[in-house]
């Protein structure tokens, strides 16, 4: 009875050795990693860098030059439009006012008097000169013009003055204040950047080999740190290739209007360029590019190894359309260079 046991073990022992034996010897098909083909609704998208800069930005700058008298904001302040952003001394700007005033009520006595004798004359009837009235008549006429030649020196003045007074043209926020208080500044100085940060824009630079598919209106979908992904359009397209570095500015606009982000910011930016309903799309690397074309290796039903070449929309992405070439269910080799055509392999999970 024992013998007999040990004749079964032994038996099994040399049946797995065979087994083992065999596994090794002989040869198996190798496993490849592939991608199915199938139809399903797609994008064609662009994904590059962009920078966040404000909707609106200016630098503040005097029309005239003189000392600053009030400077109220700093470096992040936020400013209604309308609001005093700074005073330069007005002062001879404010002794001409009083001068033109001094002027125009001058010249109101002279033209009261005028009118006065101008009357005086005019009753006399016929005990004077036609000429004598007209006389008067005309010093009233020239009177007036100067009366209104003065006036107008009063509020040519005034403006004057008025522009040493600088409003914030927009409501925003004070991005720089290069000066200080009581310092003399010319009309090339810088008082204020002011930005309005509210709903920003994003530029981008998009080379000349992809600008011509984008234009106003398209959608887009800006990433940003710690916000996320975020809804936007193309605001605008530049009209001209910048010759030195061969491409577009591209203005995007996020579609909410209440978001504040840091003016300089880096976010990514997916442009949709295309969306198809029904497509097949596959990764760029399982396409050869070769002397004769595009082309993919698939599987076939026996676990071969084939080649076929394909048409497909060339484009900076890693998934690309294939347009022709390819049909649903088709099992295509991720990595071309895995297998050579005639190899029989085996799909990897």
């Amino acid at each position: 009875m024992a013998r007999r046991t040990q004749l079964i073990a032994g038996g099994g022992v040399a049946l797995l050795l065979a087994l083992a034996a065999y596994w090794l010897i002989v040869p198996r098909e190798p496993a490849v990693a592939v991608t199915s083909a199938q139809i399903a609704p797609a994008e064609r998208v662009l994904t590059l860098n962009g920078r966040i800069r404000p909707r609106l930005e200016i630098d503040i700058r005097p029309p005239a030059g003189g000392e600053l008298v009030a400077l109220p904001f700093d470096v992040g302040d936020r400013v209604s439009e309308g609001q005093i952003l700074t005073r330069i001394d007005d002062g001879p700007e404010t002794a001409a006012i009083a001068e033109a005033k001094a002027s125009v009520e001058a010249q109101k006595a002279t033209l009261a008097q005028a009118r006065r004798d101008l009357a005086r004359f005019e009753a006399l009837g016929e005990f004077t000169t036609r000429r004598e009235v007209e006389q008067r008549r005309l010093a009233v006429a020239e009177g007036d013009r100067e009366l209104r030649r003065r006036e107008a020196s009063v509020v040519e003045a005034r403006e004057l003055r008025d522009r040493r007074t600088l409003r914030a043209p927009f409501s925003g926020v004070i991005l720089e204040r290069p000066v200080d208080l009581g310092q003399s500044v010319g009309t090339e100085s810088i008082i204020y950047r002011l930005a309005d940060l509210a709903n920003p824009e994003i530029r981008i630079e998009v080379d000349e080999l992809y600008s011509t598919a984008i234009r106003p209106g398209m959608a887009a979908r800006v990433t940003i740190p710690e916000l996320g992904v975020r809804p936007a359009r193309v605001a605008h397209v530049e009209p001209r290739i910048d010759p030195e570095t061969g491409a577009r500015d591209v203005r995007i606009r996020l579609n909410s209007g209440d978001l504040v982000v840091p003016s300089g910011l880096t976010v990514s930016v997916d442009l949709l360029i295309e969306r198809r309903e029904r497509a097949i799309s596959i990764p760029r690397s399982a396409i050869l590019q070769t002397g004769g074309g595009a082309r993919v290796r698939l599987i076939d039903p026996d676990g071969r190894v084939t080649e076929r070449a394909v048409q497909f929309v060339d484009w900076p992405s890693e998934e690309v359309f294939v347009t022709s070439g390819l049909a649903a269910g088709d099992r295509i080799l991720f990595d071309p260079s895995a297998a050579r055509p005639g190899e029989r392999v085996r799909a990897a999970d």
